[in-house]
């Protein structure tokens, strides 16, 4: 017996830490520190002689094999062992979601209101210029901080779209490079309606289920937020929500080209969004101490906004993405398609950081227009 430990959240306690499931099979556990560490041996690689081995060696407490195969199958019950019993549990709670047919809201009531009237109040700002626009990239930062930043791009939109492609970044476990969501997505204003038929021809081009990752959408506001726009400012439109998780250059960019092979190279009643934020520096991100990650969040902006595709991809991947900017993987696929699809150049309509105090970090984001 060789136990293994599927993906899951670490937050820390005052008195331990709390081993969160990300995919929400179960309530999670609180453990001890020395709990945390057997956790983490098993990978795996060993079997029990070999975790207990490990385990005095790092501790100097002999485990016995009673307490092992306890906290195992504890393990087991909260469905954290990536074995047959949870695999059986995701099994049904995929098909839970599908029976379903509509991702409902996570964040209503907390971050917007959800009466439809008091969420359009919420949502709109200041009268902008119409613009032609095919692209848009705005943040998914809590609408309560950045919704001057969100208007700047979305209030610039002409009413006449039929699509609305959105492309999300995975802040939960994500198996698959990518994927699609198969369901309709509520919002205050009514259903979001997803174009399934586009997700169907979308699978020809892959050998791996784009819907897997299903359940990685429960609670994912980088979609969220969007469907929220998109609903309001287009209430005939369909959408076809995708998170870009990770891949390297050929793959992202093979993305980006399927995507517009199935919707439709003119693109004229499409809009294509990128749903992401910028630097996360500062205590919580894992730094001493915040600092103004401005310089490098403008040398990537000025990349994108002249579609740079590769040597933006490249600036973040080769020095190792230091100020954790999350939008790497999702926006080679946004300036990837915008460029194949014909278009030479954007413009940055604002830029902002937002600084939490009681933890010493800041977050940036901005909103741009092609």
């Amino acid at each position: 017996m060789k136990p293994k430990i599927r993906p899951l959240d670490v937050h820390p306690l005052e008195t331990g830490f709390w081993i969160r499931d990300p995919l929400m099979l179960s309530d999670g556990l609180v453990v001890s520190y020395p709990a945390l560490l057997l956790l983490s041996l098993m990978d795996g690689n060993r079997d029990l002689e070999s975790i207990k081995a490990d385990f005095f060696k790092a501790t100097g407490y002999i485990l016995s094999d009673e307490e092992l195969k306890g906290f195992i199958q504890t393990l087991d019950r909260a469905l954290m062992l990536n074995n047959q019993n949870y695999r059986q549990a995701l099994k049904e709670e995929i098909s839970k979601f599908l029976q379903k047919g509509v991702r409902p809201m996570s964040h209503v009531g907390e971050v917007y209101p959800e009466d439809s009237q008091a969420c359009r109040e919420f949502l709109r700002g200041a009268h902008k210029e119409k613009r032609e626009i095919l692209g848009l990239m705005v943040p998914h930062m809590d609408i309560r901080v950045a919704k001057d930043t969100y208007w700047e791009g979305y209030g610039r939109l002409k009413e006449d779209k039929k699509l609305v492609l959105i492309l999300g970044v995975s802040h939960y476990w994500h198996e698959m490079p990518f994927s699609a969501l198969p369901v309709d997505m509520e919002t205050p204003f009514g259903l979001l309606k997803t174009n399934k038929n586009l997700i169907e021809k979308l699978q020809r081009f892959y050998n791996f289920d784009i819907t897997h990752d299903i359940l990685s959408y429960r609670t994912e506001h980088s979609i969220e937020f969007v469907s929220l726009y998109a609903k309001m400012l287009f209430p005939e439109a369909e959408a076809l929500a995708l998170i870009v998780s990770y891949g390297d250059m050929d793959f992202l960019k093979g993305l980006a080209e399927n995507l517009l092979r199935v919707i439709d190279k003119d693109l004229k009643d499409t809009l294509v969004i990128s749903s992401v934020d910028l630097s996360h520096v500062g205590r919580k991100f894992g730094d001493e101490r915040s600092y103004d990650p401005s310089i490098t969040d403008k040398a990537y902006l000025n990349m994108l906004e002249s579609l740079k595709v590769e040597e933006s991809f490249e600036f973040l991947s080769k020095s190792g993405n230091p100020t954790r900017i999350d939008g790497q993987y999702t926006n080679l696929v946004f300036s990837h398609l915008l460029r194949a699809a014909g278009l030479q150049k954007g413009e940055l309509f604002d830029y902002k950081g937002y600084y939490e105090e009681w933890t010493d970090s800041v977050v940036s984001y901005a909103s741009m227009g092609f």
